[in-house]
């Protein structure tokens, strides 16, 4: 399966491949995560491509994504060519206004409500991909959280991933 993240910097869409990635590879998966962003650090675009598979990977980027994430109408417009016509587009409804079938929610808001911090936006629209998907298991992406958060943010970032999973699963 081939996903790809985009956003703008500053919502964590780095940070959220990484995981995503890692929980792949905690289940034996073979996985490939590259990211590619903007040099300005806050509102230029941010990109995270994860590709996951039983079998060996040969592709070194995504070429068609099977589901496209966006956080923000930058990241929507640099790379909306890139998700397969029958692909899974998944959306920051108040964020991106697309072209096109999607599914999604208020993800920020969501991070707002559950945590008080709305850079776990991140969080909660992994809980909502993995949700929609089964690409990997709910255990696995808390496992890779614990691995790649800040330490003493562990806790927070599960509520923030677990209030997203309950919302895909709506």
């Amino acid at each position: 399966m081939q996903i790809r993240l985009a956003g703008i910097g500053g919502q964590g869409v780095v940070l959220a491949g990484v995981i995503l990635g890692e929980a792949a590879a905690i289940e034996g998966l073979n996985v490939l995560q590259t990211q590619d962003y903007s040099s300005a650090s806050r509102g230029g675009h941010s990109i995270a491509d994860v590709i996951i598979s039983k079998e060996p990977i040969y592709d070194v980027m995504v070429t068609k994504a099977d589901v496209l994430v966006a956080l923000h109408q930058l990241g929507y417009d640099t790379v909306k060519d890139s998700l397969k016509e029958d692909g899974l587009l998944i959306i920051e409804t108040d964020l991106v206004k697309p072209d096109r079938d999607y599914v999604g929610a208020p993800f920020t808001r969501i991070a707002e409500e559950t945590t008080g911090l709305a850079l776990t936006v991140n969080m909660v629209t992994l809980g909502y991909l993995v949700a929609k998907t089964n690409v990997v298991k709910k255990e696995s992406v808390e496992e890779a959280i614990r691995r790649r958060v800040p330490k003493g943010t562990e806790e927070i970032n599960i509520k923030a991933f677990r209030a997203g999973y309950e919302e895909g699963l709506k």
